[in-house]
């Protein structure tokens, strides 16, 4: 529907039932995919693992090698895991392993062949996930069903090249031989693209990675091949000790490339890490935003549940915020629950791991910070970083403190005049060359000397700080709210006409009223009075001149009895809240607009 301001608001009923219905759809393509997941997963590996202990029925009907030792099949075992470690980032292929596949086929048969290939590929996940990961990254892991599926895929494709080359053996001709080559990439690209299609992201595969993760499985069958004529003619170890050597290299050579991978990615984690402790500063003038840059960089390098920034020395004394599982920034304490949330599958349930660090700056203890953390998520590589990063994050927010106190009024905490006069200018330049409006608001305290010389200075101090949170908790999030100099205080409002910002006014007005401040067991009543003028509704040069016609306006509400606001019309006169225009005794003539070619 339509409101009163012509803005369209929809209906609180209709927003929940859209709501429902996205909650819905999301429910049920969640489970719609943990469906396909279960189905890529277990389809395959019920062929394949259907096909292997069928294999004594089918074997019968082609040509069976004639075993004489088996001690070879165990090297090829080995040969194929260290050659399966050494090739590209695509996992649903057995690389340079399946160098040791020809002579597996040709001397122990199809299921033989099978039965190593699947050694083979879960000994090198085993492998990849004992290896030191990235430094903030743990290693990548596949799912139990997407590893059967990766598994069986390549089983399949494996018995359907065993079959072409065992349904030839008897002409020995190298024709077969290339047809099992074919069919086995063939066989395992198919079976790779059905996945991707079940998963919705065939639209997305890349041929050229396909084409370059199938090469090496190609190259390792034709050196496998040129090994079939070493064995027959020779023997197994004159075939073996090559074969052993290259699965050797293979597997330095990936050693070697994934410490060069590991360094690099250190170090851009390193300068990532020096990137972030820059970027914390001069981003955001509240201590809020502070601390949500904190927990922005933090979460980048160590993954915690339930996070606290505690400030020992902020503005009104130490202060504590905190930010759940939703990264929402709240003041307070955190209250996280004794132990983390339960993952899926089977895990050992433990308490938090909480890492509680001092930010120190010039010596001094200014901030704590503490993380809770899954100890099962967290990776040792990840708190060193973080050890890394706090050095730099202690020295942005002493830093942004201290610039914070030279530009704050150390009291109130608000901004100063400096900052004001600043922010009066940039908005004025604006206005005036863009187009818009803008407008200031003067605020004091009604009849404060009485308050200091009856209850004292400290008194009279903290009914200042509580006036001064009353207008930063109850102005827009645009404006800006400064100390002008002793129970004076501005509000600069950016794209505001004056009729707007009268009710502004108005309303810090009324939140001041229904304060209630006490001093010796005494309530006192806080009142405060509000000039406002308005740009350009008003004629003035620059932001100065506005905050001087604001400031009239102020001694006008001051005037006519104090506790009101008045918006500043032009030749003294002055608008009340209710609409009614009240003009002072001595009018002040308006600036007139300059002539033009004068």
């Amino acid at each position: 529907m339509r409101s009163q301001w012509g803005l369209i608001v929809a209906d609180p009923i209709e927003l929940a039932g859209a709501k429902g219905i996205r909650s819905d759809r999301l429910r049920a393509m969640k489970e719609s995919t943990s469906r396909v997941e279960i189905l890529r997963g277990l389809v395959p590996a019920a062929v394949a693992v259907t096909l292997l202990l069928a294999a004594p029925l089918w074997e019968r009907w082609l040509p069976a090698p004639e075993v004489t030792e088996r001690w070879p099949y165990l090297v090829l075992c080995l040969v194929a895991i260290a050659a399966s470690l050494y090739g590209s980032r695509q996992r649903w292929t057995l690389n340079l392993g399946t160098v040791t596949l020809p002579l597996t086929v040709g001397f122990f048969g199809s299921a033989m062949a099978a039965w190593l290939v699947l050694v083979a590929f879960i000994s090198r996940e085993v492998l990849l996930r004992l290896l030191p990961s990235k430094p903030a990254r743990p290693a990548r892991s596949w799912p139990p069903l997407k590893l059967a599926g990766g598994g069986a895929r390549l089983v399949l494709a494996t018995l359907a090249a065993g079959w072409v080359w065992q349904g030839g053996r008897a002409n020995l001709h190298v024709g077969w031989q290339l047809s099992a080559v074919a069919t086995f990439l063939v066989v395992l690209a198919a079976l790779h693209l059905l996945d991707l299609q079940w998963s919705r992201r065939l639209r997305s595969v890349s041929w050229r990675e396909l084409a370059g993760s199938l090469s090496l499985d190609s190259i390792g069958w034709w050196v496998g091949m040129a090994f079939i004529p070493v064995v027959a003619n020779l023997s197994w170890p004159v075939a073996l000790v090559p074969l052993g050597a290259l699965g050797l290299l293979a597997a330095e050579t990936a050693r070697n490339l994934h410490l060069r991978r590991r360094s690099i990615d250190q170090v851009s984690e390193l300068w990532e890490v020096t990137r972030a402790g820059h970027r914390i500063i001069f981003r955001s003038p509240d201590l809020a935003g502070m601390v949500g840059q904190v927990l922005e960089e933090c979460r980048n390098v160590v993954p915690f549940s339930w996070f606290q920034f505690e400030l020992l020395e902020g503005d009104g004394g130490p202060r504590s915020w905190f930010a759940g599982p939703d990264a929402l920034i709240e003041e307070g304490v955190p209250e996280p629950a004794d132990s983390p949330p339960a993952m899926p599958g089977i895990h050992r349930r433990s308490s938090w791991k909480i890492l509680g660090r001092e930010l120190k700056g010039d010596g001094e203890v200014i901030a704590r910070v503490r993380f809770w953390c899954d100890p099962r998520r967290l990776e040792p590589t990840s708190v060193e970083l973080l050890d890394s990063l706090l050095p730099q994050v202690a020295s942005s927010v002493h830093r942004a403190l201290l610039d914070r106190r030279a530009k704050h009024d150390p009291l109130t905490g608000l901004a100063d005049r400096g900052v004001l006069e600043t922010r009066l200018e940039a908005v004025f330049s604006a206005i005036r060359d863009e187009g818009g409006t803008m407008a200031v608001i003067m605020c004091d305290l009604d009849r404060f000397k009485k308050v200091n010389d009856t209850y004292g200075h400290d008194v009279g101090d903290r009914a200042l700080l509580q006036i001064a949170q009353v207008l930063e908790e109850h102005r827009r999030e645009t404006d800006l709210c400064c100390r002008y100099g002793g129970e004076e205080f501005a509000v600069v409002l950016d794209q505001t006409d004056g009729e707007t910002a009268q009710r502004v006014a108005e309303r810090l007005r009324l939140e001041v009223q229904r304060t209630v401040f006490t001093a010796k067991d005494e309530r006192i009543h806080l009142r405060l009075s509000a000039g406002v003028a308005a740009y350009p509704e008003l004629y003035v040069k620059d932001g100065k001149e506005l905050l001087v016609l604001a400031d009239e306006a102020l001694r006008m509400a001051k005037s006519q009895g104090r506790n009101r606001s008045l918006l500043h019309l032009g030749r003294g006169k002055y608008r009340k809240a209710d609409g009614a225009v009240a003009e002072s005794k001595e009018s002040t003539p308006e600036p007139a607009a300059p002539t033009l070619f004068a």
